[in-house]
């Protein structure tokens, strides 16, 4: 039986992590395609907890919609996005940019969608990831402020969130994903899919 260096399953770890690895485990390919982006979109949400999936309705309006550069990679996380942030804040390569979508409580739910800024966000609860839940703020803020990502989040005020599977947006967060998705396409120059 061959050894295998442990290094071959982790190959994205920082190399100053793991000095001793070959080098070969530490090549571009190894690397996921979601680092290597210049711009990551991550939608967020749960689609079975109603206006929860507006993150995820985002990321599909936008693919179905709009044209992205070969240097994007959009993605619906769901709720793993914890697992993603983590590989992040460890790859050799992050994106410039990364980019939340995600429904909130703001306490207002009028599906209004707008920026939040990322020194606002609570730094005490780290156990859930979802906006309105608090998020791996942690996280975040060490792409941002230790590995040079511009992080960025855009999200729905949609009020609370059904306890039970309730599949399905409101009328007010459908419309919410089409602006947001306007939102986006505009900020980053995408053109319509005709």
């Amino acid at each position: 039986m061959k050894a295998v260096p442990p290094s071959s399953f982790i190959p994205w770890l920082l190399p100053e992590m793991m000095p001793d690895a070959p080098t070969t485990t530490r090549a571009i390919d190894t690397v996921p395609a979601f680092c290597r982006a210049r711009v990551l979109i991550l939608g967020v949400g749960n689609v079975l907890f109603g206006d929860d999936g507006f993150g995820p309705e985002v990321v599909d309006h936008l693919t179905r919609n709009y044209r992205t550069p070969d240097d994007f990679y959009v993605m619906d996380v769901g709720t793993g996005v914890r697992k993603l942030l983590f590989t992040l804040t460890l790859s050799e390569q992050v994106p410039e940019e990364v980019v939340i979508l995600d429904a909130v409580d703001g306490g207002k739910g009028d599906c209004q969608v707008g920026e939040i800024r990322l020194d606002t966000l609570p730094t005490t609860k780290t156990d859930d990831f979802s906006l309105h839940q608090v998020p791996d703020s942690n996280m975040l803020r060490e792409l941002q402020e230790h590995r040079g990502v511009k992080v960025t989040i855009v999200a729905c005020d949609v009020g609370v969130v059904p306890q039970v599977v309730r599949p399905g947006l409101s009328p007010g967060t459908r419309q919410a994903v089409l602006a947001a998705s306007r939102r986006i396409a505009d900020r980053f120059g995408l053109p319509p899919i005709r």
